[in-house]
């Protein structure tokens, strides 16, 4: 019964997509005719006009990059170019040209994405579907047997895949570039909800979510893929795991209230306990320094800090606005709240510059020195809004 509504919202929705495109379509059809007959009525030579793309509305010259839809789902790096997770779309863009490397439109009904060095996997979460693809092309595109909870990739273009099982509550899965199986294990304590492969796609760790005496408790396991057993677990009661990410050898484990690092897959250090910081926003550097910002409680002003797979916390910056975003270079932190976008030296704390923008701004990212922002269907370089 649940997999026959599963597939009619999903029809639902694919049909609603259908004729959204359908509309989108006739309305860019009488565009261009009204262009073209105000351009034979003022007797414009357009012969040697360039052809255009139909994934974007951008120059050659450079941005700001238009995109079909302003869906928001996830903006961020692609082997230092940027890509942008629409609704609908999936597009990397070139951060020094402002031109699409690819453009293409996913079918997912609910798109999730994680990239790591030149690779990105994007999976369709609750459906059956993922690609994995690089800066240039889609290396495969495949099926799961079960639902897919969740996903990640390695720098090595190795991935992995947790799903429902038919053995148990979850099964984690790693898959190299060529889309041959390495590793599987089946979960028996919860259902998956976040996954970590390391760069060499040799270690994972997994959360999986189980209730316990009418509470939540979430596990968190490590493993080598070569292991038939977990080396160590971590438990974690009444706080949601947002992420997990390899930092090296090391586990960032990045919960609603707490941060942790767990070294050579078994020794936690609580660099945050459980209930004592509200987490805001987060990224990782390219150092793979986890930039964090955080409350002490919820309404209070936003602390920005860099913490080191040491567990050493350097804080950077006290911010009294709502964060929106943060992203962070070799050397600099950026902070999106609804009115501006700050930026500090990350190793003093030295305000660098101010930019005024709008609550119409999402996302903010970091290629090198260059800063970017997404604000409905524009992608835009925020460097020349400084002039």
């Amino acid at each position: 019964m649940a997999d026959a509504q599963r597939e009619n919202e999903r029809i639902e929705k694919k049909i609603l997509r259908k004729r959204k495109r359908q509309k989108t379509a006739w309305i860019i059809i009488a565009i261009i005719i009204a262009a073209l007959l105000v351009m034979r009525i003022c007797e414009i030579d357009f012969s040697n006009a360039g052809s255009g793309s139909s994934s974007s509305g951008s120059s050659a010259a450079g941005f700001p990059f238009e995109l079909y839809s302003g869906a928001d789902v996830s903006f961020g790096e692609l082997g230092n170019n940027i890509y942008v997770l629409s609704d609908t779309s999936y597009t990397v863009i070139n951060p020094s040209s402002g031109n699409a490397l690819q453009n293409f439109e996913h079918g997912y009904s609910n798109p999730l994405t994680k990239s790591s060095g030149n690779y990105s996997i994007i999976y369709d979460q609750g459906g059956y579907s993922y690609r994995l693809v690089s800066s240039k092309e889609v290396v495969y595109d495949t099926k799961s047997d079960n639902a897919i909870l969740c996903a990640d990739v390695s720098s090595s273009g190795n991935v992995a895949v947790c799903t429902t099982s038919d053995d148990a509550k979850s099964t984690v899965t790693v898959y190299n570039k060529s889309s041959d199986k390495k590793f599987s294990f089946n979960v028996t304590y919860g259902y998956v909800t976040s996954v970590a492969i390391d760069s060499r796609g040799s270690r994972i760790a997994f959360a999986a979510l189980n209730s316990e005496n009418a509470k939540l408790k979430t596990v968190v396991f490590t493993m080598n893929i070569d292991d038939s057993s977990p080396r160590a677990q971590f438990e974690y009661v009444s706080s949601d795991i947002y992420d997990l990410k390899f930092s090296s050898t090391d586990l960032f484990v990045v919960g609603s209230d707490f941060i942790s690092v767990i070294s050579s897959l078994k020794n936690e250090n609580k660099v945050f306990e459980s209930g004592n910081v509200n987490t805001v926003s987060y990224c990782f550097n390219p150092s793979g320094a986890l930039v964090y910002v955080y409350s002490d409680y919820l309404g209070s002003e936003n602390n920005v800090a860099v913490i080191k797979s040491s567990g050493t916390v350097s804080n950077v910056a006290k911010i009294s606005a709502q964060v929106k975003d943060v992203s962070a270079s070799s050397s600099r932190i950026s902070v999106l709240t609804d009115d501006s976008v700050f930026t500090y030296k990350s190793s003093n704390g030295e305000l660098k510059n101010t930019v005024s923008v709008d609550d119409s701004y999402t996302y903010i990212q970091h290629i090198s020195s260059k800063i970017f922002t997404k604000r409905q269907t524009m992608v835009e370089l925020l460097n020349e809004k400084q002039g």
